[in-house]
């Protein structure tokens, strides 16, 4: 575990990770990447399902977590002068299965907190892909205040109903048994402990959301996370705008062209990076907001 400054350090020695132990002596570890030149801002990003962070940060080429690849965010960040920091997730009893666990989150927020004071800055953004997009929404409800905009692609909005769905069959092949982890992370099934799949979901925050600007990015052909129209990302727009907030709502369809991909499963991965980090860099997440 970091002793000292770790930020000074990590931001000393231009990048690099940081395993710290949180307010309750948990340990946890973020993966720093820093521009070359002046930092503006801190990018939040958390990573998807399963991954680990290095995945997001440096991309992941189509493999055995993939069907295509997923582009390095680094790059993008660090070309609009942009810090990163990523969380590995680290939840109620799973690792890189944090489902928006409210200590890890809380654990993310003092982290972020401290690089961005150690890089001299107070633009804090948050975003990410999948289960990244469904603990950036949560963060941002939690503290609307501290961040400057939040991103998510295909986010798991209603926890509940991704459950579910999974157990249900409804979801892509590739999430058979995802259930038992979702189960063993929350501590049982939605009928069980339905509170705490309501503290793990975006909707829960709709209201405080609407004070920040909110990129959307969803595709009706998910099947990881399926029915982002009327569950997940849709849903969640709406109803932020019903409470006077700003969304730039994205609708994304992306077939792929290798024989024998999982269309689904591609169109879930479909994660333009270099466009998100456009949004938060172009001013867009602080102008008029687009509605489809």
């Amino acid at each position: 575990m970091a002793t000292g400054d770790p930020w000074g350090r990590v931001v000393r020695d231009g990048g690099g990770a940081v395993d710290i132990a949180d307010a309750r002596g948990e340990p946890r570890t973020y993966l720093v990447r820093l521009p070359a030149g002046p930092v503006k801002g801190l990018c939040v990003v958390f990573h998807p399902f399963g991954f680990e962070p290095a995945g997001v940060l440096d991309g992941m080429p189509a493999g055995d977590q993939l069907v295509r690849p997923l582009p390095a965010f680094a790059p993008a960040t660090a070309a609009c002068g942009f810090a990163t920091i990523a969380p590995r997730g680290r939840g109620r009893r799973k690792d890189l299965v944090s489902l928006a666990w409210r200590d890890h989150l809380e654990a993310a927020w003092t982290a972020s907190r401290g690089l961005a004071g150690a890089v001299g800055t107070d633009h804090i953004t948050a975003g990410g892909l999948s289960m990244g997009g469904l603990e950036a929404l949560v963060l941002a409800g939690l503290h609307p205040e501290g961040l400057r905009a939040v991103w998510a692609t295909n986010p798991v909005v209603d926890l509940a109903s991704w459950f579910t769905d999974i157990a249900g069959g409804r979801a892509s092949p590739t999430m058979a048994g995802a259930e038992d982890l979702i189960r063993t992370e929350v501590g049982g099934t939605p009928d069980e402990v339905p509170d705490e799949y309501d503290r793990r979901s975006p909707m829960r925050y709709a209201t405080a959301l609407a004070t920040l600007p909110i990129r959307l990015t969803w595709s009706p052909r998910d099947t990881i996370i399926p029915d982002q129209r009327g569950t997940h990302a849709h849903r969640l727009a709406d109803a932020v705008r019903a409470r006077g907030g700003r969304v730039d709502e994205e609708i994304v369809t992306h077939e792929p062209t290798a024989a024998g991909t999982e269309a689904g499963r591609y169109a879930h991965e479909a994660c333009s990076v270099w466009d998100a980090v456009g949004w938060l860099d172009e001013g867009r997440a602080h102008g008029e907001a687009t509605r489809p």
